[in-house]
Protein backbone atom coordinates (compact mmCIF):
# COMPACT_ATOMS: atom_id res chain seq x y z
CA UNK A 1 0.00 0.00 0.00
CA UNK A 2 1.31 3.43 -0.87
CA UNK A 3 -1.54 5.82 -0.05
CA UNK A 4 -0.99 5.62 3.70
CA UNK A 5 2.19 7.70 3.74
CA UNK A 6 5.34 6.90 5.73
CA UNK A 7 4.20 7.58 9.29
CA UNK A 8 5.18 4.80 11.67
CA UNK A 9 5.71 3.98 15.32
CA UNK A 10 8.06 6.91 15.78
CA UNK A 11 5.78 9.50 14.21
CA UNK A 12 3.62 11.82 16.29
CA UNK A 13 -0.13 11.43 16.61
CA UNK A 14 -0.95 14.09 14.01
CA UNK A 15 1.24 12.37 11.40
CA UNK A 16 -0.36 9.02 12.19
CA UNK A 17 -3.83 10.52 11.98
CA UNK A 18 -3.02 12.07 8.61
CA UNK A 19 -1.69 8.73 7.34
CA UNK A 20 -4.74 6.96 8.72
CA UNK A 21 -7.11 9.26 6.82
CA UNK A 22 -5.07 8.77 3.65
CA UNK A 23 -5.39 5.00 4.08
CA UNK A 24 -9.14 5.35 4.55
CA UNK A 25 -9.48 6.35 0.90
CA UNK A 26 -8.00 2.98 -0.04
CA UNK A 27 -10.43 1.24 2.32
CA UNK A 28 -13.33 2.85 0.52
CA UNK A 29 -12.15 1.60 -2.88
CA UNK A 30 -11.66 -2.05 -1.87
CA UNK A 31 -13.79 -4.43 -3.92
CA UNK A 32 -14.11 -7.29 -1.42
CA UNK A 33 -13.70 -7.84 2.29
CA UNK A 34 -10.45 -9.83 1.93
CA UNK A 35 -8.60 -6.99 0.17
CA UNK A 36 -10.12 -4.46 2.58
CA UNK A 37 -8.96 -6.47 5.60
CA UNK A 38 -5.46 -6.68 4.11
CA UNK A 39 -5.33 -2.88 3.89
CA UNK A 40 -6.37 -2.63 7.55
CA UNK A 41 -3.64 -5.05 8.67
CA UNK A 42 -1.05 -3.15 6.64
CA UNK A 43 -2.10 0.17 8.23
CA UNK A 44 -1.88 -1.35 11.72
CA UNK A 45 1.64 -2.58 11.10
CA UNK A 46 3.16 0.24 9.06
CA UNK A 47 1.31 3.32 10.30
CA UNK A 48 0.31 2.47 13.87
CA UNK A 49 3.23 0.20 14.78
CA UNK A 50 1.38 -3.05 15.54
CA UNK A 51 2.97 -6.01 13.71
CA UNK A 52 0.63 -8.49 15.42
CA UNK A 53 -2.57 -7.39 13.68
CA UNK A 54 -5.55 -9.32 12.48
CA UNK A 55 -9.06 -8.75 11.16
CA UNK A 56 -11.69 -11.28 12.24
CA UNK A 57 -15.10 -10.94 10.63
CA UNK A 58 -18.49 -12.51 11.11
CA UNK A 59 -18.62 -15.90 9.43
CA UNK A 60 -20.19 -15.95 5.97
CA UNK A 61 -21.71 -19.38 6.64
CA UNK A 62 -24.54 -20.16 9.00
CA UNK A 63 -22.27 -21.03 11.95
CA UNK A 64 -21.52 -18.43 14.62
CA UNK A 65 -17.97 -17.16 14.97
CA UNK A 66 -15.48 -14.52 13.90
CA UNK A 67 -13.19 -16.03 11.30
CA UNK A 68 -9.68 -14.71 10.50
CA UNK A 69 -9.72 -12.84 7.19
CA UNK A 70 -6.33 -11.06 7.11
CA UNK A 71 -3.18 -11.26 9.25
CA UNK A 72 0.62 -10.93 8.66
CA UNK A 73 3.30 -13.62 8.91
CA UNK A 74 4.24 -12.81 12.55
CA UNK A 75 0.68 -13.75 13.58
CA UNK A 76 0.86 -17.01 11.65
CA UNK A 77 4.20 -17.82 13.34
CA UNK A 78 2.78 -16.96 16.76
CA UNK A 79 -0.11 -19.42 16.31
CA UNK A 80 1.98 -21.94 14.36
CA UNK A 81 -0.53 -21.65 11.52
CA UNK A 82 -3.82 -19.87 11.03
CA UNK A 83 -5.18 -17.92 14.01
CA UNK A 84 -8.38 -19.26 15.56
CA UNK A 85 -12.00 -18.52 14.77
CA UNK A 86 -13.43 -16.84 17.86
CA UNK A 87 -16.73 -18.18 19.15
CA UNK A 88 -19.25 -16.60 21.59
CA UNK A 89 -17.37 -18.16 24.53
CA UNK A 90 -14.20 -16.14 23.79
CA UNK A 91 -13.32 -12.72 25.18
CA UNK A 92 -12.59 -11.50 21.67
CA UNK A 93 -16.13 -12.37 20.53
CA UNK A 94 -17.52 -10.38 23.48
CA UNK A 95 -15.82 -7.28 22.02
CA UNK A 96 -17.84 -7.79 18.83
CA UNK A 97 -21.05 -8.60 20.67
CA UNK A 98 -20.88 -5.75 23.21
CA UNK A 99 -18.97 -3.34 20.92
CA UNK A 100 -16.61 -2.61 23.83
CA UNK A 101 -12.81 -2.33 23.47
CA UNK A 102 -10.55 -4.91 25.21
CA UNK A 103 -6.98 -4.08 26.28
CA UNK A 104 -4.37 -6.81 25.91
CA UNK A 105 -1.25 -7.43 28.00
CA UNK A 106 0.63 -10.34 29.55
CA UNK A 107 -0.67 -11.58 32.90
CA UNK A 108 -0.12 -14.66 35.02
CA UNK A 109 -3.29 -16.11 33.54
CA UNK A 110 -2.43 -15.08 29.97
CA UNK A 111 1.35 -14.89 29.63
CA UNK A 112 1.19 -15.36 25.86
CA UNK A 113 -0.62 -12.08 25.15
CA UNK A 114 1.25 -9.24 23.39
CA UNK A 115 3.00 -6.77 25.67
CA UNK A 116 1.00 -3.95 24.12
CA UNK A 117 -2.26 -4.49 22.33
CA UNK A 118 -5.97 -3.85 21.93
CA UNK A 119 -9.06 -5.54 20.45
CA UNK A 120 -11.51 -3.02 19.02
CA UNK A 121 -14.93 -3.69 17.53
CA UNK A 122 -15.66 -3.33 13.85
CA UNK A 123 -19.33 -2.56 14.57
CA UNK A 124 -21.71 -5.00 12.96
CA UNK A 125 -18.92 -7.01 11.32
CA UNK A 126 -16.21 -8.28 13.66
CA UNK A 127 -13.06 -7.16 15.47
CA UNK A 128 -9.66 -5.68 14.77
CA UNK A 129 -6.77 -6.99 16.87
CA UNK A 130 -3.61 -4.87 17.11
CA UNK A 131 -0.61 -5.88 19.24
CA UNK A 132 3.18 -5.66 19.62
CA UNK A 133 5.66 -7.98 21.35
CA UNK A 134 7.88 -5.28 22.82
CA UNK A 135 6.99 -1.98 24.42
CA UNK A 136 9.17 0.92 23.35
CA UNK A 137 9.70 3.19 26.40
CA UNK A 138 9.71 6.19 24.06
CA UNK A 139 6.25 5.21 22.87
CA UNK A 140 4.61 4.83 26.28
CA UNK A 141 3.31 8.39 26.25
CA UNK A 142 1.49 7.86 22.98
CA UNK A 143 0.01 4.43 23.77
CA UNK A 144 -3.45 5.74 24.67
CA UNK A 145 -3.66 7.99 21.61
CA UNK A 146 -2.48 5.11 19.41
CA UNK A 147 -5.21 2.86 20.79
CA UNK A 148 -7.71 5.58 19.94
CA UNK A 149 -6.41 5.56 16.39
CA UNK A 150 -6.94 1.79 16.27
CA UNK A 151 -10.53 2.33 17.40
CA UNK A 152 -10.98 4.97 14.67
CA UNK A 153 -9.55 2.52 12.14
CA UNK A 154 -12.08 -0.08 13.33
CA UNK A 155 -14.93 2.41 12.83
CA UNK A 156 -13.69 3.33 9.34
CA UNK A 157 -13.41 -0.36 8.52
CA UNK A 158 -17.03 -0.85 9.53
CA UNK A 159 -18.12 1.96 7.22
CA UNK A 160 -16.18 0.43 4.32
CA UNK A 161 -17.61 -3.03 5.03
CA UNK A 162 -21.10 -1.52 5.21
CA UNK A 163 -20.53 -0.12 1.74
CA UNK A 164 -19.39 -3.50 0.41
CA UNK A 165 -22.37 -5.28 1.95
CA UNK A 166 -24.76 -2.65 0.64
CA UNK A 167 -23.34 -2.95 -2.88
CA UNK A 168 -23.44 -6.76 -2.68
CA UNK A 169 -27.04 -6.69 -1.53
CA UNK A 170 -28.01 -4.27 -4.27
CA UNK A 171 -26.42 -6.55 -6.84
CA UNK A 172 -28.20 -9.59 -5.39
CA UNK A 173 -31.47 -7.67 -5.33
CA UNK A 174 -30.98 -6.80 -8.97
CA UNK A 175 -30.40 -10.46 -9.79
CA UNK A 176 -33.48 -11.60 -7.88
CA UNK A 177 -35.73 -9.00 -9.49
CA UNK A 178 -36.29 -11.39 -12.40
CA UNK A 179 -37.74 -14.01 -10.04
CA UNK A 180 -40.14 -11.44 -8.62
CA UNK A 181 -41.16 -10.24 -12.07
CA UNK A 182 -41.76 -13.77 -13.34
CA UNK A 183 -44.18 -14.64 -10.52
CA UNK A 184 -47.64 -15.27 -11.98
CA UNK A 185 -49.84 -14.00 -9.14
CA UNK A 186 -49.68 -11.97 -5.93
CA UNK A 187 -49.17 -15.07 -3.76
CA UNK A 188 -46.13 -16.08 -5.82
CA UNK A 189 -44.76 -12.52 -5.66
CA UNK A 190 -45.22 -12.46 -1.88
CA UNK A 191 -43.43 -15.82 -1.48
CA UNK A 192 -40.52 -14.68 -3.65
CA UNK A 193 -40.34 -11.41 -1.69
CA UNK A 194 -40.11 -13.01 1.76
CA UNK A 195 -37.51 -15.49 0.51
CA UNK A 196 -35.41 -12.71 -1.07
CA UNK A 197 -35.62 -10.53 2.05
CA UNK A 198 -34.50 -13.51 4.15
CA UNK A 199 -31.64 -14.67 1.94
CA UNK A 200 -30.36 -11.38 0.49
CA UNK A 201 -31.20 -8.74 3.10
CA UNK A 202 -30.69 -11.08 6.09
CA UNK A 203 -34.17 -10.21 7.40
CA UNK A 204 -35.07 -13.47 9.16
CA UNK A 205 -38.34 -12.10 10.49
CA UNK A 206 -40.23 -10.68 7.53
CA UNK A 207 -43.69 -10.93 6.03
CA UNK A 208 -45.82 -9.64 3.17
CA UNK A 209 -49.36 -8.63 4.08
CA UNK A 210 -51.83 -7.94 1.25
CA UNK A 211 -55.21 -6.26 1.23
CA UNK A 212 -58.13 -8.66 1.73
CA UNK A 213 -60.91 -8.99 -0.84
CA UNK A 214 -63.25 -6.91 1.32
CA UNK A 215 -60.45 -4.31 1.78
CA UNK A 216 -61.02 -4.41 5.55
CA UNK A 217 -57.93 -6.34 6.65
CA UNK A 218 -54.30 -6.99 5.74
CA UNK A 219 -53.77 -10.73 5.33
CA UNK A 220 -50.37 -12.45 5.87
CA UNK A 221 -49.90 -13.98 2.41
CA UNK A 222 -46.27 -15.03 2.97
CA UNK A 223 -44.13 -15.13 6.14
CA UNK A 224 -40.77 -16.68 6.93
CA UNK A 225 -40.41 -19.86 8.98
CA UNK A 226 -38.89 -17.85 11.82
CA UNK A 227 -42.04 -15.71 11.99
CA UNK A 228 -44.21 -18.83 12.28
CA UNK A 229 -41.93 -20.24 14.98
CA UNK A 230 -42.24 -16.99 16.92
CA UNK A 231 -45.98 -16.39 16.56
CA UNK A 232 -47.49 -19.74 15.61
CA UNK A 233 -50.63 -18.73 13.73
CA UNK A 234 -49.92 -15.32 12.20
CA UNK A 235 -52.96 -13.03 12.57
CA UNK A 236 -54.38 -10.59 10.06
CA UNK A 237 -54.00 -6.87 10.71
CA UNK A 238 -57.00 -4.63 11.32
CA UNK A 239 -57.48 -0.89 11.07
CA UNK A 240 -56.09 -0.21 14.57
CA UNK A 241 -52.65 -1.70 13.81
CA UNK A 242 -49.31 -0.17 12.85
CA UNK A 243 -49.46 -2.04 9.55
CA UNK A 244 -52.82 -0.57 8.59
CA UNK A 245 -51.59 2.93 9.46
CA UNK A 246 -48.61 2.47 7.12
CA UNK A 247 -50.85 1.01 4.40
CA UNK A 248 -53.37 3.83 4.65
CA UNK A 249 -50.89 6.73 4.86
CA UNK A 250 -48.31 5.31 2.45
CA UNK A 251 -45.56 6.38 4.89
CA UNK A 252 -42.87 3.84 5.90
CA UNK A 253 -41.99 3.52 9.57
CA UNK A 254 -38.94 2.29 11.46
CA UNK A 255 -39.27 1.63 15.21
CA UNK A 256 -36.30 1.21 17.52
CA UNK A 257 -38.70 -0.41 20.00
CA UNK A 258 -42.12 -1.44 18.71
CA UNK A 259 -43.49 -1.76 22.25
CA UNK A 260 -43.17 2.00 22.69
CA UNK A 261 -45.40 2.75 19.71
CA UNK A 262 -48.91 3.97 20.63
CA UNK A 263 -50.30 1.92 17.72
CA UNK A 264 -48.89 -1.43 18.79
CA UNK A 265 -51.75 -3.94 19.03
CA UNK A 266 -49.94 -6.23 21.52
CA UNK A 267 -47.82 -4.47 24.14
CA UNK A 268 -46.20 -7.78 25.06
CA UNK A 269 -45.14 -8.65 21.52
CA UNK A 270 -41.80 -10.48 21.24
CA UNK A 271 -40.93 -8.09 18.42
CA UNK A 272 -38.79 -5.20 19.60
CA UNK A 273 -37.59 -3.27 16.53
CA UNK A 274 -39.32 -3.26 13.18
CA UNK A 275 -39.83 -1.68 9.77
CA UNK A 276 -43.12 -1.41 7.87
CA UNK A 277 -42.99 -0.37 4.20
CA UNK A 278 -46.12 0.25 2.10
CA UNK A 279 -46.59 -1.74 -1.12
CA UNK A 280 -48.79 0.79 -2.89
CA UNK A 281 -52.45 -0.15 -2.73
CA UNK A 282 -51.53 -3.84 -2.38
CA UNK A 283 -50.44 -4.06 1.25
CA UNK A 284 -47.37 -3.78 3.50
CA UNK A 285 -43.92 -5.38 3.81
CA UNK A 286 -42.70 -6.02 7.37
CA UNK A 287 -39.25 -6.73 8.76
CA UNK A 288 -38.66 -7.22 12.46
CA UNK A 289 -36.15 -8.21 15.09
CA UNK A 290 -36.26 -9.38 18.70
CA UNK A 291 -33.47 -6.90 19.44
CA UNK A 292 -34.06 -3.20 20.18
CA UNK A 293 -32.52 -0.81 17.67
CA UNK A 294 -31.79 -3.48 15.04
CA UNK A 295 -32.48 -1.21 12.06
CA UNK A 296 -31.03 2.13 10.99
CA UNK A 297 -31.63 4.59 8.16
CA UNK A 298 -29.53 2.50 5.77
CA UNK A 299 -31.64 -0.58 6.46
CA UNK A 300 -34.80 1.44 5.92
CA UNK A 301 -33.54 2.87 2.61
CA UNK A 302 -32.61 -0.58 1.33
CA UNK A 303 -35.94 -2.02 2.46
CA UNK A 304 -37.78 0.79 0.65
CA UNK A 305 -35.86 0.07 -2.55
CA UNK A 306 -36.76 -3.60 -2.20
CA UNK A 307 -40.41 -2.78 -1.46
CA UNK A 308 -40.57 -0.65 -4.63
CA UNK A 309 -39.53 -3.72 -6.63
CA UNK A 310 -42.11 -5.89 -4.85
CA UNK A 311 -44.81 -3.29 -5.55
CA UNK A 312 -43.87 -3.22 -9.24
CA UNK A 313 -44.03 -7.03 -9.34
CA UNK A 314 -47.46 -6.99 -7.70
CA UNK A 315 -48.64 -4.39 -10.23
CA UNK A 316 -47.41 -6.57 -13.09
CA UNK A 317 -48.96 -9.73 -11.63
CA UNK A 318 -52.28 -7.92 -11.21
CA UNK A 319 -52.19 -6.70 -14.81
CA UNK A 320 -51.32 -10.14 -16.13
CA UNK A 321 -54.05 -11.75 -14.02
CA UNK A 322 -56.51 -9.29 -15.56
CA UNK A 323 -55.19 -10.11 -19.04
CA UNK A 324 -55.58 -13.84 -18.36
CA UNK A 325 -59.16 -13.31 -17.18
CA UNK A 326 -59.94 -11.29 -20.28
CA UNK A 327 -58.31 -13.91 -22.48
CA UNK A 328 -60.45 -16.60 -20.88
CA UNK A 329 -63.56 -14.47 -21.36
CA UNK A 330 -62.55 -13.76 -24.95
CA UNK A 331 -61.98 -17.46 -25.58
CA UNK A 332 -65.46 -18.22 -24.27
CA UNK A 333 -66.91 -15.45 -26.42
CA UNK A 334 -65.06 -16.75 -29.46
CA UNK A 335 -66.48 -20.21 -28.85
CA UNK A 336 -69.96 -18.76 -28.73
CA UNK A 337 -69.28 -16.70 -31.86
CA UNK A 338 -68.03 -19.79 -33.67
CA UNK A 339 -71.23 -21.59 -32.74
CA UNK A 340 -73.23 -18.58 -33.85
CA UNK A 341 -71.34 -18.35 -37.15
CA UNK A 342 -71.98 -22.04 -37.74
CA UNK A 343 -75.72 -21.57 -37.16
CA UNK A 344 -75.82 -18.52 -39.44
CA UNK A 345 -73.75 -20.14 -42.15
CA UNK A 346 -75.57 -23.48 -42.30
CA UNK A 347 -78.86 -23.45 -40.45
CA UNK A 348 -79.98 -20.09 -41.90
CA UNK A 349 -78.27 -19.95 -45.29
CA UNK A 350 -79.39 -23.43 -46.38
CA UNK A 351 -83.16 -22.82 -45.98
CA UNK A 352 -82.67 -19.39 -47.53
CA UNK A 353 -81.10 -20.98 -50.60
CA UNK A 354 -84.05 -23.37 -50.77
CA UNK A 355 -86.50 -20.47 -50.55
CA UNK A 356 -84.66 -18.54 -53.27
CA UNK A 357 -84.72 -21.61 -55.53
CA UNK A 358 -88.42 -22.13 -54.95
CA UNK A 359 -89.01 -18.44 -55.69
CA UNK A 360 -87.34 -18.80 -59.10
CA UNK A 361 -89.54 -21.81 -59.89
CA UNK A 362 -92.59 -19.89 -58.74
CA UNK A 363 -91.65 -17.03 -61.06
CA UNK A 364 -91.73 -19.47 -64.00
CA UNK A 365 -95.25 -20.60 -63.08
CA UNK A 366 -96.93 -17.28 -62.37
CA UNK A 367 -96.59 -13.55 -62.63
CA UNK A 368 -97.32 -11.68 -59.36
CA UNK A 369 -96.21 -8.32 -57.97
CA UNK A 370 -95.55 -10.10 -54.67
CA UNK A 371 -92.62 -12.01 -56.18
CA UNK A 372 -90.45 -8.88 -56.39
CA UNK A 373 -91.07 -8.11 -52.72
CA UNK A 374 -90.18 -11.68 -51.80
CA UNK A 375 -86.95 -11.47 -53.79
CA UNK A 376 -86.04 -8.17 -52.08
CA UNK A 377 -86.65 -9.77 -48.68
CA UNK A 378 -84.41 -12.69 -49.63
CA UNK A 379 -81.64 -10.31 -50.73
CA UNK A 380 -81.94 -8.42 -47.45
CA UNK A 381 -81.68 -11.68 -45.52
CA UNK A 382 -78.57 -12.60 -47.54
CA UNK A 383 -76.99 -9.23 -46.71
CA UNK A 384 -77.83 -9.66 -43.04
CA UNK A 385 -76.22 -13.08 -42.98
CA UNK A 386 -73.05 -11.73 -44.67
CA UNK A 387 -72.78 -8.87 -42.16
CA UNK A 388 -73.42 -11.14 -39.18
CA UNK A 389 -70.73 -13.53 -40.34
CA UNK A 390 -68.32 -10.62 -40.73
CA UNK A 391 -69.01 -9.49 -37.17
CA UNK A 392 -68.78 -12.99 -35.76
CA UNK A 393 -65.59 -14.06 -37.56
CA UNK A 394 -63.51 -10.89 -37.50
CA UNK A 395 -64.92 -8.65 -34.78
CA UNK A 396 -62.28 -6.37 -33.28
CA UNK A 397 -59.21 -8.21 -34.51
CA UNK A 398 -56.54 -7.19 -36.97
CA UNK A 399 -53.67 -9.04 -38.59
CA UNK A 400 -50.22 -7.73 -39.45
CA UNK A 401 -50.13 -4.01 -40.11
CA UNK A 402 -48.20 -2.00 -42.69
CA UNK A 403 -48.06 1.51 -44.09
CA UNK A 404 -51.10 1.80 -46.39
CA UNK A 405 -51.74 4.69 -48.79
CA UNK A 406 -55.30 5.89 -48.16
CA UNK A 407 -55.97 7.05 -51.75
CA UNK A 408 -54.89 3.75 -53.27
CA UNK A 409 -56.98 1.70 -50.82
CA UNK A 410 -60.01 3.92 -51.44
CA UNK A 411 -59.85 3.65 -55.23
CA UNK A 412 -59.46 -0.15 -55.03
CA UNK A 413 -62.57 -0.46 -52.88
CA UNK A 414 -64.69 2.02 -54.89
CA UNK A 415 -64.42 -0.15 -57.99
CA UNK A 416 -66.28 -2.94 -56.14
CA UNK A 417 -69.23 -0.79 -55.04
CA UNK A 418 -72.44 -1.43 -57.03
CA UNK A 419 -74.48 1.54 -58.16
CA UNK A 420 -73.63 4.96 -59.49
CA UNK A 421 -72.11 7.90 -57.73
CA UNK A 422 -68.72 9.44 -57.96
CA UNK A 423 -65.59 9.48 -55.81
CA UNK A 424 -63.34 12.41 -54.99
CA UNK A 425 -60.04 11.65 -53.30
CA UNK A 426 -57.73 14.38 -52.04
CA UNK A 427 -54.22 14.28 -53.43
CA UNK A 428 -52.81 14.52 -49.89
CA UNK A 429 -55.01 11.82 -48.34
CA UNK A 430 -51.88 10.47 -46.63
CA UNK A 431 -51.20 6.98 -45.28
CA UNK A 432 -51.91 4.99 -42.13
CA UNK A 433 -50.42 2.00 -40.30
CA UNK A 434 -53.14 -0.60 -40.79
CA UNK A 435 -54.19 -4.12 -41.67
CA UNK A 436 -54.72 -3.49 -45.39
CA UNK A 437 -57.62 -5.92 -45.88
CA UNK A 438 -59.52 -4.70 -42.83
CA UNK A 439 -58.96 -1.07 -43.86
CA UNK A 440 -60.55 -1.88 -47.23
CA UNK A 441 -63.43 -3.48 -45.35
CA UNK A 442 -63.87 -0.24 -43.38
CA UNK A 443 -64.01 1.85 -46.58
CA UNK A 444 -66.39 -0.66 -48.22
CA UNK A 445 -68.92 -0.29 -45.41
CA UNK A 446 -68.65 3.50 -45.37
CA UNK A 447 -69.17 3.67 -49.16
CA UNK A 448 -72.13 1.29 -49.07
CA UNK A 449 -73.63 3.34 -46.25
CA UNK A 450 -73.36 6.46 -48.44
CA UNK A 451 -74.96 4.75 -51.47
CA UNK A 452 -77.72 3.20 -49.35
CA UNK A 453 -78.69 6.50 -47.73
CA UNK A 454 -78.06 9.01 -50.55
CA UNK A 455 -78.61 7.03 -53.72
CA UNK A 456 -76.82 6.21 -56.96
CA UNK A 457 -75.95 9.85 -57.61
CA UNK A 458 -74.04 10.24 -54.35
CA UNK A 459 -70.76 12.12 -54.34
CA UNK A 460 -68.27 10.64 -51.84
CA UNK A 461 -65.24 12.65 -50.74
CA UNK A 462 -62.22 11.17 -48.97
CA UNK A 463 -59.54 13.39 -47.47
CA UNK A 464 -57.04 13.85 -44.73
CA UNK A 465 -57.60 15.10 -41.17
CA UNK A 466 -54.65 17.20 -40.16
CA UNK A 467 -56.01 19.41 -37.41
CA UNK A 468 -53.88 20.64 -34.50
CA UNK A 469 -53.51 17.74 -32.09
CA UNK A 470 -55.14 15.05 -34.24
CA UNK A 471 -54.60 13.24 -37.54
CA UNK A 472 -56.49 10.68 -39.62
CA UNK A 473 -58.90 10.60 -42.58
CA UNK A 474 -62.57 11.27 -43.33
CA UNK A 475 -65.27 9.95 -45.66
CA UNK A 476 -68.06 12.41 -46.47
CA UNK A 477 -71.15 12.35 -48.71
CA UNK A 478 -73.45 15.04 -50.11
CA UNK A 479 -76.70 13.69 -48.69
CA UNK A 480 -78.99 15.05 -46.02
CA UNK A 481 -76.58 14.27 -43.19
CA UNK A 482 -77.19 12.76 -39.76
CA UNK A 483 -79.19 14.63 -37.12
CA UNK A 484 -76.98 15.49 -34.12
CA UNK A 485 -79.16 13.43 -31.75
CA UNK A 486 -78.52 10.26 -33.79
CA UNK A 487 -74.77 10.56 -34.42
CA UNK A 488 -73.76 8.42 -31.46
CA UNK A 489 -76.38 5.78 -32.25
CA UNK A 490 -75.42 5.13 -35.87
CA UNK A 491 -72.61 2.79 -34.78
CA UNK A 492 -74.96 0.60 -32.71
CA UNK A 493 -75.60 -2.86 -34.09
CA UNK A 494 -78.94 -3.02 -35.90
CA UNK A 495 -79.39 0.75 -36.16
CA UNK A 496 -80.41 1.83 -39.67
CA UNK A 497 -82.64 4.39 -41.37
CA UNK A 498 -82.41 2.86 -44.85
CA UNK A 499 -85.25 0.62 -45.96
CA UNK A 500 -82.92 -2.13 -47.11
CA UNK A 501 -80.11 -1.50 -44.58
CA UNK A 502 -78.94 -4.22 -42.23
CA UNK A 503 -77.82 -1.91 -39.41
CA UNK A 504 -74.44 -3.63 -39.15
CA UNK A 505 -72.28 -1.72 -41.63
CA UNK A 506 -71.28 1.16 -39.35
CA UNK A 507 -70.96 -1.24 -36.39
CA UNK A 508 -68.34 -3.11 -38.44
CA UNK A 509 -66.62 0.23 -39.16
CA UNK A 510 -66.48 0.99 -35.42
CA UNK A 511 -65.08 -2.47 -34.64
CA UNK A 512 -62.34 -2.18 -37.27
CA UNK A 513 -61.37 1.29 -36.02
CA UNK A 514 -61.26 0.07 -32.40
CA UNK A 515 -59.12 -2.91 -33.42
CA UNK A 516 -56.52 -0.48 -34.77
CA UNK A 517 -56.73 1.77 -31.70
CA UNK A 518 -58.52 4.52 -33.65
CA UNK A 519 -61.58 6.61 -32.89
CA UNK A 520 -64.44 6.97 -35.37
CA UNK A 521 -67.11 9.62 -35.07
CA UNK A 522 -70.03 10.91 -37.12
CA UNK A 523 -70.33 14.62 -37.75
CA UNK A 524 -71.71 17.17 -40.17
CA UNK A 525 -70.10 17.64 -43.57
CA UNK A 526 -71.80 21.02 -44.13
CA UNK A 527 -68.84 23.15 -43.06
CA UNK A 528 -66.66 21.20 -45.50
CA UNK A 529 -68.65 20.49 -48.68
CA UNK A 530 -72.08 22.02 -48.35
CA UNK A 531 -73.98 19.17 -46.64
CA UNK A 532 -74.15 15.48 -45.91
CA UNK A 533 -72.65 13.11 -43.38
CA UNK A 534 -68.98 13.05 -42.54
CA UNK A 535 -67.28 10.13 -40.80
CA UNK A 536 -63.93 10.97 -39.23
CA UNK A 537 -61.42 8.25 -38.36
CA UNK A 538 -58.88 9.73 -35.95
CA UNK A 539 -55.71 7.63 -35.94
CA UNK A 540 -53.70 9.82 -33.57
CA UNK A 541 -54.81 12.38 -31.00
CA UNK A 542 -52.43 14.38 -28.84
CA UNK A 543 -54.48 14.31 -25.64
CA UNK A 544 -55.11 10.56 -25.72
Amino acid sequence: MTSGGSAGPGADTDDRLHSLYAATRELMTATDRESLASVVVDVCERVLGFPLAGVHLRSTCDSEGLEPVAYPDPVRERFDGDPPTYTPEDRVYEVYDAEDTLRLGPTAARPDEPHRGVVVPIPGHGVLIAGAEETDPADEATTESTFELVELLGENTAVALDRLEREARLNELHETTRELMEARDDAAVAAAATNTAHEVLDLRLNAVYLRSTDADRLVPVSVTGEVRELFGEVPSLTRDSIGWYVYETGEPTCHEDVRESPRVANAGTPIRSGMAIPLGDHGVFFAASERVGRFDETDLALAQLFADTVEAALDRAEREALVRRRERELARQNERLDEFASVVSHDLRNPLNVAQGRLELLGDDCDSPHLDHMETAHERMEALIDDLLTLARTGRSVGDTEEVAVARSVRTVWRTIDGGGSLRVADDAGSVEADASRLQELFENLFRNAVDHVGDDVVVTVGRIDDPGRTGFFVADDGRGIPPAERDEVFDRGHTTAEDGTGFGLAIVADIAAAHGWDVRATDAAPHNGGGARFEVVTCEADR
